[in-house]
């Protein structure tokens, strides 16, 4: 079967100083997972575009209808995109295979402290 349905995890996002230079999280809207249209669809591909990017990227899930708590989310997928980490991948267009029978799912950014994201998308 063909992937039908691209959502927007994370939309176009830069850092924005808070003036003290700390990092910060900046979480995504939550989106319907494969299982929330499909019943038993478990696989979801999830597309991300980062521009000089210094943060890790965090993909959370939840069996939750509607996940209405935090503890509720649990994190599926984590890609360290710092510069100066020795797996560079502030600039990455990547994608990745996520399994798992969730209802939905949604990006964070966890210690954003420069560049940005172009998106992240979730499809199946």
């Amino acid at each position: 079967m063909s992937q039908a349905t691209t959502l927007i995890l994370l939309p176009q996002t830069t850092y924005q100083n808070p003036g003290n230079g700390a990092p910060y999280t900046v979480v995504g809207n939550a989106q319907p997972a494969a299982a929330y249209y499909l019943g038993n669809r478990d696989l979801q591909t999830v597309n991300l575009s980062l521009t000089n990017m210094t943060g890790n990227i965090v993909i959370q899930a939840t069996l939750s209808n509607p996940a209405t708590l935090d503890s509720q989310w649990f994190d599926v997928y984590e890609l360290d995109a710092n510069a100066n980490s020795s797996g560079d991948n502030s600039n990455a267009q990547t994608y990745t295979n996520i399994t798992g029978n969730f209802v939905y799912m949604r990006a964070k950014i966890v210690d954003f402290q420069a560049g940005g994201v172009n998106f992240v998308k979730l499809s199946y």
